[in-house]
């Protein structure tokens, strides 16, 4: 099957041909009683529609009622993800880390009220934060290949430094949905290409890394990175390549150039229909023309007189 064909499929997806040689297409849609459909295609916006929409995300708040510890806890909760059970799992995870984290910091803080009292010294409350950031919501829009990318941040003070830890979630919004990776986004040879990349920024600005603790990125960096804006954003906790005063350190590589895949020219296909060329059944089904909706996006349809039918 040719490049065009597959893109005429995806085009076509969810339309109904009422029988051979019969020159008329069928797709159903609801509009307002009253309000004459738009002039765009009807096909367009359907497909604009499940193409666009955003995962969203609620807040969720947990506390401690420990007297030791001040807890100010928000993650998020995802919703409206393509595959509802990967987002019910996901979300499972994320409150069951931060429940983790809570019950952590809990028994470090009664641990250090209790050292606190046996060394006669003032104790003071240990704190625990955590957040979360939204960088890509999964529809097109932000990016073509519609990844859901965010970040919980979580950070605890007990009187020292601090010592903040990223989780971050990376995820396909599709049918099914899967773990997005580095291999993923940039090919098998992602490693050298990063390492590359990484090694460049940091040359520019040698003053704020410790270049000799770079090694490349290995199995326990392939998780902590976040895509926004067409860019995948590669986080380094802080301490490991950077004095503490340069936080966790992040390099920016744009995203390999998606725009000549097959998928992608699909959602792009649009036609517009002018009023007059469609008419609204009884039952609310709008009826438009097969031949100029194809071959206005750019496909050719003819007779086939032996197999008597459009082709």
């Amino acid at each position: 099957m040719t490049k065009k064909s597959i893109i005429a499929l995806g085009v076509a997806v969810g339309l109904l041909i009422s029988g051979a040689g019969v020159t008329q297409l069928a797709q159903p849609v609801s509009a307002a009683q009253g309000v004459a459909p738009s002039a765009k295609s009807v096909v367009e916006a359907e497909l604009s529609n499940k193409q666009e929409q955003k995962v969203t995300f609620k807040t969720k708040t947990l506390s401690s009622n420990s007297p030791y510890l001040k807890a100010d806890v928000k993650i998020p909760v995802v919703e409206s993800l393509k595959d509802n059970q990967y987002e019910l799992e996901m979300n499972d995870i994320i409150e069951r880390n931060a429940e983790k984290a809570i019950k952590d910091w809990e028994q470090q803080a009664a641990d250090g009220a209790k050292e606190a009292k046996e060394k006669n010294y003032e104790f003071h409350q240990y704190e625990l934060y955590i957040n979360f950031e939204v960088k890509s919501q999964g529809s097109s829009s932000d990016q073509p290949q519609q990844v859901l990318s965010f970040v919980v941040n979580q950070e605890g003070f007990s009187g020292g430094t601090s010592a903040p830890v990223q989780y971050f979630y990376n995820v396909w919004n599709k049918a099914e949905a899967e773990r997005v990776t580095l291999e993923g986004l940039f090919g098998a040879e992602y490693k050298n290409m990063l390492d590359k990349q990484i090694r460049e920024q940091m040359a520019k600005h040698p003053e704020n890394y410790f270049a000799d603790e770079f090694k490349g990125i290995d199995a326990g960096q392939e998780e902590d990175f976040y895509v926004k804006d067409g860019k995948a954003v590669i986080v380094f906790p802080k301490y490991s390549i950077a004095p503490g005063a340069e936080g966790t350190p992040e390099f920016t590589v744009a995203l390999p150039d998606s725009s000549d895949k097959g998928e992608n020219e699909a959602t792009k296909a649009s036609v517009v229909i002018n009023k007059g060329e469609y008419y609204t059944r009884a039952n609310g089904q709008v009826m438009i023309p097969l031949r100029s909706t194809i071959e206005g996006l750019g496909f050719k349809l003819t007779w086939d007189a032996k197999e008597k039918e459009q082709i």
